[in-house]
């Protein structure tokens, strides 16, 4: 979680200031939170451990399960609570083959999950269709710069368009995403303002 949302969380708060300069009236700044379908894995961000992680319980795969939907949580609730001065929106931007998939914690999930074939390479019999880097790149350029998604704040995209309704229920919970962002506000030990 420090990697994935406190960090981005701390970042995007630190920069806010620079971005609501560039805001006028036909111009609303953004921030683009890359996020995964990973997030529908799990049970979504384990509110109770974000602040302070059980080292006993972690698996690499859960924590990165839990990262993609705080991102999602993230976005959607920066949305909101800019009201109209900065967009988020969060993504998807494919199932691409880099370094994640090669390392060694999570190399052995992915191959029984069938993500890679036993030597641990991209399988082509997945359920997903494998991009190439500036295939998997063109969902976040859309995210940045596509002006059509100005009317479709906070949404999260696949495949570089809005698609909401692939958003897991535990990463599109309103409740969880202000909890979410009243804790990380906790832990990086400032308020958040607009």
């Amino acid at each position: 979680m420090a990697a994935a949302q406190i960090g981005p969380f701390l970042l995007t708060k630190l920069i806010a200031p620079k971005l609501l300069a560039t805001r006028s009236e036909t111009f609303t700044p953004r921030v683009v939170v890359v996020s995964s379908v990973a997030h529908q894995f799990g049970a979504g961000v384990n509110l109770s451990t974000v602040a302070h992680p059980d080292p006993e319980k972690y698996t690499a795969l859960d924590g990165y399960f839990q990262a993609k939907s705080a991102n999602i949580l993230f976005a959607s609730e920066l949305t909101r609570r800019a009201q109209g001065k900065i967009n988020a929106y969060s993504l998807h931007p494919g199932t691409i083959y880099t370094n994640i998939q090669q390392k060694e914690e999570t190399k052995d999930d992915l191959i029984a999950m069938g993500v890679l074939t036993p030597e641990g390479l991209p399988n082509p019999g997945a359920p997903f269709k494998w991009k190439t880097l500036g295939e998997g790149a063109a969902t976040t350029v859309a995210a940045a710069f596509d002006t059509r998604l100005d009317a479709k704040p906070g949404s999260y995209l696949l495949d570089s368009v809005e698609a909401n309704d692939q958003i897991a229920p535990h990463s599109s919970d309103l409740e969880n995403a202000a909890k979410l962002w009243a804790i990380t506000e906790e832990i990086v030990g400032e308020k958040f303002t607009f």
